[in-house]
């Protein structure tokens, strides 16, 4: 399966962080993917995230710690599952959203 990966930033400011990810994509043989406007526009305006299609475990864990190393940090981010394959963008926000705010409430994010 083709590895692929879709990255929403709405934040304006943080536009070298794109580039520092599609340069991951890139190195890694990893093909970006868009979204309608319409989709983006479900979105609150600061929202992030990032979606993993078609890794392996291995790949993933590789992936992730090359954007560590390039100095990107993304706290919304999953691969792709039969659960979340089919969700709008909205809701995998805001399934990322609530996964990320009880991992911080137990003290397990980081870790």
């Amino acid at each position: 399966m083709e590895r692929r990966l879709l990255y929403i930033n709405k934040k304006e400011a943080e536009k070298d962080k794109m580039r520092k990810l599609a340069a991951c994509a890139v190195m890694h043989g990893v093909k970006l993917e868009t979204v309608t406007e319409e989709e983006l526009g479900t979105l609150p305006e600061d929202a992030e995230l990032l979606k993993l299609r078609g890794f392996g475990r291995d790949e993933v864990g590789a992936f992730l710690s090359a954007l560590r190393r390039a100095g990107v940090r993304i706290d919304y981010k999953c691969v792709e599952t039969e659960r979340n394959a089919c969700w709008t963008l909205r809701q995998l926000y805001e399934e990322l959203r609530a996964e990320h705010e009880e991992m911080h409430r137990h003290g397990k994010a980081g870790q």
